[in-house]
């Protein structure tokens, strides 16, 4: 598996886990890293994800979007997952919207403070 995890912290004063994924992913690295992060989510007992993929490059066709929602949906279905995407985001759009359909509480973002403020409003 290569490594896209560059850092990964936890914000108890916003109580949020604070991802930054970066480098070349498969479809099965994007689902192993999910794995990672709500399992070190999970040990904070926290439910909101703040995750920067700004610097990911994605190594895989469109048409595999659905194979990593379908992976990761019964792992983030009680999390709110906010993604920092920046400005090239086609397959990013993809995965929210597959992400939607399935329920998922999640939401693309172009900046942190957006994000931030999105994850503050959850319950």
């Amino acid at each position: 598996m290569s490594e896209i995890i560059t850092s990964i912290s936890y914000d108890s004063s916003l109580d949020l886990v604070l991802v930054k994924l970066t480098g070349s992913a498969t479809s099965t690295d994007v689902i192993n890293n999910y794995h990672l992060i709500i399992n070190y989510a999970n040990e904070r007992h926290c439910r909101k994800l703040l995750v920067d993929v700004t610097e990911l490059r994605h190594r895989y066709a469109a048409v595999e979007v659905i194979d990593v929602i379908l992976a990761i949906k019964h792992v983030l279905k009680d999390f709110k997952l906010a993604r920092v995407v920046g400005f090239d985001g086609y397959l990013h759009d993809l995965l929210i919207q597959n992400a939607k359909r399935f329920a998922l509480n999640a939401e693309n973002f172009e900046c942190f403070k957006q994000a931030k403020i999105w994850l503050e409003k959850a319950a």
